[in-house]
């Protein structure tokens, strides 16, 4: 009866610690988890940050188009600065938006900016080729 028990014991022993093994995957997994959603948290912020600069700089460069419409050229050419600007800006959205869709593992729809599997072939709202 003895080896029965001792043998009992043993088996909850190694049940228990498979348990904890599991358990300790299971946290490391939420905990990465949990430290990539601030990332993107994170990236979001900067992402509106960077939209709304984008936007600035159009309103600008509408506004120097209409000036130029209505006549009232300034004597520096604003344009070549601000398109520059426009183009940086630009290239640090797609960054951003690249970076979280990493952290999401995702793409994003070229056609409809939707996020995608990254495995999907096409998109599923809009239906174009992923690449």
């Amino acid at each position: 009866m003895d080896d029965k028990v001792k043998e009992l014991m043993d088996r909850i022993r190694g049940t228990a610690s498979v348990a904890a093994d599991a358990c300790a995957d299971t946290a490391r997994v939420a905990g990465k988890k949990a430290g990539q959603m601030v990332d993107v948290a994170k990236l979001n912020v900067q992402l509106f940050d960077l939209n709304g600069e984008f936007n600035d700089i159009l309103r600008q460069l509408g506004q120097v188009m209409y000036n130029t419409h209505k006549g009232q050229t300034p004597e520096e050419d604003p344009l070549p600065q601000l398109l520059a600007q426009a183009d940086e800006t630009a290239g640090k959205i797609a960054d951003i938006k690249a970076r979280i869709a990493d952290l999401r593992q995702a793409q994003t729809c070229p056609g409809c900016g939707a996020p995608c599997g990254k495995e999907d072939q096409f998109c599923r709202r809009c239906g174009t080729k992923l690449s």
